[in-house]
């Protein structure tokens, strides 16, 4: 009698086990999809930026990108990927802290996240996307001065002449804050 009750047990155990071990597969296999950092999109980055106004922002694209047409995010540090490996020293105060990282390609911008998050950087989120979604969902950019002083000109000329102004360039990008004016970021 104990012995049929030990086995019962025992199989009981055994089947329950079984079961545990295999509902959790599943959800190995879906976290083994996911890639080891977090995206988001440019809407919910930029609710980071002004909830965080002091969050670190990494801009991964060469310094003619940063200053190209496309400009680039508000008070953010330009490390060009190929650089990236030899900055992580001067990032080190940022390893336990959320911060944003963009790029121009999704090449460019799994790249940069592996070396961040290999090197221990687990709290750095892509915007999903990078600098043209940005873009495209009607963020601003800052521009590089001598463009900025030429889309302020030209949006004057077009207001004198009652009409409105038209920029020409990758994704009409909409007026940006100078490198030079302290403030929160533009509203889209």
């Amino acid at each position: 009698m104990r012995r049929t009750v030990s086995l019962t047990l025992a199989a009981l155990l055994l089947a329950w086990l079984l079961e545990m071990l295999s509902g959790c597969a599943p959800l190995r296999r879906r976290a083994a999809q996911r890639p080891p950092y977090a995206r988001v999109s440019p809407p919910v980055a930029y609710e980071m930026l002004r909830d965080s106004p002091e969050i670190l922002i990494l801009d991964l694209r060469g310094p003619e990108a940063f200053n190209g047409a496309t400009g680039h995010l508000f008070r953010a540090y330009n490390i060009p990927l190929e650089r990236l490996p030899y900055h992580l020293p001067e990032l080190g105060a940022y390893r336990d802290d959320t911060f944003l990282v963009y790029c121009d390609t999704p090449k460019c911008s799994a790249d940069g996240m592996q070396v961040l998050v290999s090197s221990g950087f687990e709290d750095a989120v892509l915007i999903d996307g990078g600098i043209d979604a940005w873009i495209r969902k009607g963020f601003r950019t800052v521009l590089p001065g001598d463009l900025a002083g030429r889309a302020a000109e030209r949006a004057a000329d077009a207001k004198a002449a009652g009409r409105a102004a038209v920029r020409p360039g990758p994704a009409a990008v909409p007026p940006a804050t100078s490198l030079d004016t302290p403030a929160a970021p533009p509203p889209p």
